[in-house]
């Protein structure tokens, strides 16, 4: 089995691999550079990284133009933004996602090739105009209460899914399919935080306190739930449960799907607290906690290193075979 640390510092040097060898990086963009955070440098060069002024060249050639004006159209912010744009970091899980998902806002035959055999998609429809697939989304009401002075924004300060799409299933179900996207994340134990906590008790207490919750009730505590990752996920299923109950997007049933690595041990055994004893892994505890555990699925991300998916230098970039 791979260790906490074993993975990710094999992903860094698979991207610095990737790095030194691709031809769709300039020369001057392969030299080492410090990662980015804040606008700030944070310390030493990292051949992980890439300068400044080739950030925006994490993504690939085949989705770069769409995906950076279709954030810009949807007002999506960038995580460790650099000027603006996408983070310089070459193992960012926002980038990832983009550079696996970007060609299917337009082109729904690799979505049906993606997700077919995992998801059972037949058929994609349109999920915004113009768009088959889209990202950061957050639905068209705020079902969570999250709302300040009365504005959400997609991707920040609300709650928010990496990639949406809407198909119907082999089984003839209208779908909404909320894809989280991970990569290298771990998750520490948080500090107690009063404060914090009574905000996100206003916001989602009563949806929890529900008699439809999609949680089973009184299996955790507060406390526990708002411990990372499984905050995001409550949020997430609770979005799901709504969108579902409210028939967005005229749709019959709404799935949260997490996109992860199963090699990221780290992930999976960021349990803390009580959850512990409830299972080993993230995704056990997780669908333990649930009243229909079919509206969470884990799906392994090497399904996108296809280039009948992707592309060929996404396989190259990310596949096992990039060493």
């Amino acid at each position: 089995m791979t260790s906490k640390s074993t993975y990710a510092n094999g992903e860094r040097a698979k991207a610095s691999s990737w790095k030194s060898a691709t031809s769709t990086l300039p020369t001057e963009a392969k030299v080492d550079a410090p990662y980015v955070r804040g606008g700030v440098a944070q310390g030493e060069s990292y051949p992980f990284c890439l300068p400044v002024e080739f950030a925006s060249h994490s993504l690939l050639p085949e989705v770069r133009s769409r995906i950076l004006e279709l954030f810009t159209e949807l007002d999506i912010p960038w995580h460790a933004s650099v000027n603006g744009g996408p983070s310089n970091h070459l193992l960012s899980s926002q980038v990832q996602c983009a550079n696996a998902l970007g060609q299917m806002v337009t082109d729904p035959e690799r979505l049906v090739r993606a997700f077919g055999a995992v998801l059972g998609t037949k058929q994609v429809h349109p999920i915004e105009p113009g768009r088959f697939l889209t990202f950061e989304f957050i639905g068209s009401r705020d079902y969570l209460n999250e709302a300040v002075g009365g504005v959400r924004q997609r991707g920040a300060n609300c709650t928010s899914v990496d990639a949406a799409f809407v198909h119907t299933t082999t089984s003839n179900v209208r779908e909404l399919i909320l894809l989280e996207w991970k990569y290298t994340e771990r998750y520490a134990q948080r500090h107690a935080d009063p404060a914090s906590d009574a905000t996100r008790l206003a916001r989602y207490g009563e949806l929890l306190d529900a008699d439809d919750c999609p949680l089973q009730r009184g299996l955790l505590a507060f406390e526990e739930l708002v411990q990372e990752p499984l905050y995001q996920l409550m949020r997430q299923q609770l979005l799901a449960h709504q969108l579902e109950k409210h028939r967005e997007l005229d749709v019959d049933r709404v799935r949260v799907a997490h996109v992860l690595p199963p090699a990221n041990l780290a992930y999976q055994q960021s349990l803390y607290g009580a959850a512990r004893e409830r299972g080993a892994t993230v995704k056990d505890v997780w669908s333990s906690l649930l009243v229909s555990s079919d509206r969470f699925v884990q799906l392994d991300s090497a399904l996108f290193c296809d280039p009948l998916i992707t592309s060929a230098e996404y396989c190259s970039r990310y596949g096992s075979g990039t060493n």
